[in-house]
């Protein structure tokens, strides 16, 4: 109990939990725009963070912004471009709201031309028109662009529909205490409308006005209140004799909170319209008016049952009273604010565009799960494909061309990391076909797709890969569009079966392959590719962790080509590096390529000349440069880029290749793995941990890291936009990934130091003690009597010799922050563990044992042949041991600071004080032999006095001498980096300080030579 005491492991808490709240106040960890500091969940793992090994990351939110900005589109194999805007550094964006976007013209003109053509082509949206004829002979011109609008028109729907996204009318916000639980959620009213004069009245009623789209025109050039979802007028068209195609609205009175609807259950189209009685204007020419035959009006509902806890919220009607109950939105949902449109509108359009805006133009607020869909509804919207409300079983869409259509939902797949897709199935409100629409990644929408013998659309496909490979390597994350027209009789079958697969336990594999079994035999429509931007700072992080040492993983979800291009932005890879890839599609190739690598790596060669890009299974840059490497391969630096597939056959522990694959790693100094599952990625960093026995740091900021943040040895989570499930569990939180430089090369490097450094010294000073207890033993029969009296060996390590341990793990530094952020090369220091390691504690106890019997020998020899008693004897060697401690204390110590001043002091103080009063009080106190004036005799004689300087010096002459030898002789890399540091600072101060006496000599020359010479002149003038 006295050499490792309780107090040892009460000081190593205490000292981890001043070191946590050193890291937690950390200034340069704080992030001014989100106004959070790093967040410390564990207390008792400070240490583990100077000895990182490897980190695995993920991308997208970690690496990246996590705010999709949509970038491109391809339908038909053709591209539409979205450029940032010219001035979108100088944009004033609400916090939250995505980068505007600029409309591509192109595709505005190309999706315009579905309103100019007299009959649509498309089965989907059959136009309802009178003047209906036959298309065969129509220009293939003018049929070739229809069908091409009717695809974009598609897409766009897919864009809207496909999705979890709600529709909500106020943004939504949690309240959280201090405790971090949400306590209730509220909804923040819009601000009060602007009263204007005239047109302009409602001008500034919302603030995500977007400007007005053709297709959408405002119903009264006076609107006094904006229309709500919920009120709508619902048309339907049974014949085309009664009103035509010339219909006008200037004698149908609008009533206060009534709608129009019509008996037609299966056609229901919706236009938002003004709630007060007004006169609404016609309808621009280029928006098809739907025929109605009849038309009348009817209360609406007072109550409407919510079947969906993410059901769109209605808006209120504006004669509704104002004290009405608010309700909380909510408490789980991304939400954005409107995007605004930044696009430029063709003459005709702001021609027909009103100064106020409708209804209809009164972009709602969207609310998702995940930042894509956001970017995709926010990117139909601008093209007036417009998400209106969402219901469990229903989706009201404003379709270009169409006007407002609700679109019937029998089924939603959600997506999962397995099949890399979501899906929605949805019956068309006129035709009544079933119609599955689903988005995902491209190798799975791809790999699905019907089989056609149709040379356009096979085309079709060949130019939208190239557009997908075009766009993965700009670094844009692809998402593909495809669908299938259902029998209805397939369908109910499926669902049949389905339903039975939900009800079971342990459904999950069965759920998948019921979703797998109805997304297939697919037609493509389009892909896209959003721009997820890096963070500020990542390229310098992960530079300046290479630098130090760390292997870093980056493990994505995205194809390839697009983890590649961000790699190499974030300087995870490097042009110099040679590019290793590793994609097989069956274990015996997964073998075969792992061992060609290792063995072209290790110079052995036997099948080099083998490896190419032909071969199916993997590839490395240019052919040429395969068969002919270099002489210094062996010294080059490396990356490794795998698939999920491959990572299938690798991890498989049947498949023997997990050793090999981690031997290949070892000899990459970054690896890269793309369509990786959650699943994957805890067990990458499994096996790291127990195969390679490394120390590992996951950061992550989404649900799908949690596993991997879990299993690593250190978590980090990102608070980002992905929901709070990274956090929770985490070890440590912080908002940027650029911390993460701070985080492990400052603080950790420090943590570890100072906690190494504070136990040697724990076992160091009790060690001494014990041995000053063992050589009395030779002494008196090793009859188990001590010459130390109890109150000292009950207060050594809780009062006396408890204040140098804390300043030590807490406040001292090896090296300024300074010198470890430009050095990363330092923190190898605790990567591999240099402070503490076995020979440092046998070397330590040695030197123990010395001072030990430097102590023991020199006081019993100082009082050899005296009439010393036994408690004086005990109570020199005590001062002298005290000394001793106190004084290693001092010269080990690298920066002072008046922490270690007062802990020192304060020690010497309170052992005196305590002595004095102890040994001056207590006769007979607690039971224990009486030292009754003993301190006070003892303190006053010369021989003490004596016995504690020669003691002192001759104890710690070795390790003074060896601490000389290791900081100025043979220094340790951080040693030689401080004393390097020191002497530049000096010379610089040196050099500062002559060429200012320089400066002040010249001066004072310059300035004698003037006075002469304008005493010179004086005299000059005078005589003249």
């Amino acid at each position: 109990m006295v050499m490792i005491p309780l107090s040892l492991y009460v000081t190593v808490e205490m000292t981890k939990l001043l070191q946590v709240y050193h890291i937690h106040n950390d200034p340069e960890l704080y992030d001014s725009e989100t106004n959070k500091k790093i967040e410390c969940r564990a207390l008792n793992i400070t240490e583990e963070l100077g000895q990182v090994q490897y980190i695995f990351s993920d991308k997208t939110g970690t690496l990246t912004e996590n705010k999709m900005i949509f970038r491109r589109c391809c339908v038909n194999g053709i591209d539409y471009n979205h450029p940032a805007p010219s001035n979108e550094q100088k944009l004033k964006v609400r916090p939250g709201a995505p980068v505007p976007l600029m409309v591509n013209s192109k595709l505005q003109e190309d999706l315009s031309f579905i309103r100019n053509v007299p009959v649509k082509l498309n089965e989907n949206f059959p136009t309802l028109r009178d003047n209906r004829r036959n298309f065969q002979n129509a220009d293939p011109d003018i049929t070739g662009r229809a069908k091409h609008a009717q695809s974009l028109q598609e897409l766009l729907l897919v864009l809207a529909i496909c999705n979890t996204v709600v529709v909500s009318k106020h943004p939504h916000h949690d309240v959280m205490n201090a405790s971090g639980v949400i306590e209730t959620a509220v909804n923040y009213k819009p601000p009060p409308k602007k009263q204007l004069e005239g047109d302009d009245r409602n001008a500034d009623a919302n603030e995500s006005v977007a400007s007005i789209p053709p297709s959408c025109q405002p119903l009264s050039k006076k609107l006094s209140t904006p229309v709500l979802a919920s009120e709508k007028i619902k048309l339907s068209s049974r014949s085309n004799s009664d009103l035509g195609m010339k219909a006008n609205f200037k004698n149908l009175p609008l009533q206060k909170s009534k709608s129009l609807e019509t008996g037609n259950t299966q056609e229901k189209y919706s236009r938002l319209c003004e709630s007060r009685s007004v006169t609404p204007s016609p309808p621009p020419p280029q928006v098809p008016l739907l025929p109605l035959k009849k038309i009348h009006i009817e209360e609406p509902r007072t109550t409407q049952r919510n079947l969906s806890p993410i059901a769109s919220s209605n808006d209120n009607s504006p004669t509704e009273e104002k004290n009405e109950e608010v309700k909380p939105p909510r408490p789980k949902l991304l939400n954005v604010s409107g995007l605004l449109f930044v696009g430029k509108k063709s003459k005709s359009n702001v021609s027909n565009q009103s100064t106020t805006p409708s209804p209809c133009e009164l972009k709602p607020i969207f609310e998702a799960e995940s930042p894509d869909e956001l970017a995709l509804v926010d990117a139909a919207h601008s093209y007036d494909c417009r998400l209106l409300k969402r219901t469990p079983v229903s989706a009201t869409v404003v379709v270009p061309g169409e006007g407002l259509v609700e679109f019937e939902i029998l089924k939603v797949l959600p997506f999962d990391a397995t099949r890399k897709m979501m899906s929605v199935i949805i019956r068309h409100p006129r035709t009544r076909e079933i119609i599955l629409y689903c988005k995902g990644a491209d190798s799975s929408i791809i790999a699905n797709l019907a089989p056609t013998e149709s040379i356009e659309a096979q085309q079709n496909i060949i130019r939208t890969q190239q557009q997908i490979n075009s766009y993965a390597r700009q670094g844009l994350r692809v998402h593909v569009m495809a669908k299938r027209n259902l029998p209805e009789s397939y369908f109910m079958e499926w669902l049949n079966a389905h339903k039975e697969i939900e009800l079971c336990h342990d459904n999950k594999d069965k759920l998948t392959e019921s979703y797998c079994s109805i997304e297939t035999q697919l037609t493509l429509l389009g892909a896209t590719g959003i721009e997820d931007r890096l963070q500020e700072g990542v390229p310098e992080c992960i530079g300046q962790l290479m630098a130090a040492g760390i292997v870093v993983w980056v493990l994505t979800g995205d194809k390839p080509e697009t983890a590649i291009n961000i790699a190499y932005s974030a300087k995870l890879f490097s042009p110099q590096m040679e590019i290793m890839n590793l994609t097989a599609r069956s274990k015996s190739a997964a073998e075969t390529a792992i061992n060609i690598y290792l063995s072209d790596i290790k110079g052995q060669n036997p099948m080099s000349n083998n490896i190419g890009m032909d071969v199916g299974v993997f590839g490395r840059g240019d052919r040429n440069t395969q068969r002919h490497p270099e002489p210094s391969r062996t010294n080059r630096k490396r990356a490794l880029v795998i698939d999920g597939k491959t990572l299938t056959f690798i991890l498989d522990a049947r498949s023997k290749l997990q050793k090999p694959f981690l031997e290949l790693t070892t000899l990459c100094s970054s690896v890269l793995c793309c369509r990786v599952t959650p699943l994957q990625k805890a067990y990458i960093v499994k096996i790291v941990k127990e195969i390679l026995h490394k120390k590992t740091l996951a950061i992550g900021d989404g649900a799908n890291d949690v596993s991997m943040i879990q299993t690593a040895d250190i978590g980090v989570g990102i608070s980002g936009q992905e929901g709070m499930q990274a956090i929770m569990a985490s070890d440590y939180a912080l908002s940027r990934f650029k911390f993460l430089e701070r985080f492990l090369l400052v603080h950790g490097h420090w943590c570890y130091d100072r906690l190494a450094r504070m136990v040697l010294y724990f076992f160091y000073k009790n060690a001494t003690f014990v041995f000053l207890i063992f050589w009395f033993q030779l002494y008196c029969g090793y009859s188990g009597q001590v010459m130390i009296d109890q109150m000292y060996l009950m207060l050594y390590n809780l009062l006396f010799t408890s204040l140098p341990p804390l300043a030590i793990g807490v406040y001292e530094q090896d090296a300024p922050e300074e010198l470890l952020m430009a050095n990363p090369s330092l923190y190898k220091q605790g990567r591999l563990g240099l402070v503490y390691q076995p020979h440092s504690f046998w070397i330590t106890m040695a030197d123990s044992l010395y001072q030990s019997i430097v102590i023991f020998f020199i006081t019993l020899g100082a009082y050899y042949n005296s009439d010393i008693g036994l408690w004086e004897f005990g109570t020199t060697i005590t001062t002298a041991c005290m000394f001793i401690m106190l004084t290693q204390v001092a010269i080990e110590t690298k920066s002072w600071t008046v922490i270690h001043v007062i802990s020192i002091f304060a020690s010497v103080a309170v052992y005196f004080l305590f002595s004095l009063l102890y040994n001056g009080v207590c006769v007979d106190c607690f039971g224990l032999p009486s030292n009754y004036w003993v301190m006070q005799m003892t303190i006053v004689t010369p021989v003490f006095w004596l016995v504690i300087l020669l003691t002192i010096v001759l104890s710690l002459l070795p390790r003074f001498l060896w601490l000389c030898y290791s900081r100025w002789l043979s220094p340790q890399d951080v040693a030689r980096a401080v004393r390097d540091r020191k002497t530049h600072v000096a010379r610089g101060e040196e050099f500062l300080a002559s060429w200012s006496r320089s400066t002040s000599t010249s001066s004072i020359y310059r300035s004698m030579d003037a006075t002469v010479k304008s005493g010179q002149n004086n005299i000059l003038t005078s005589v003249g």
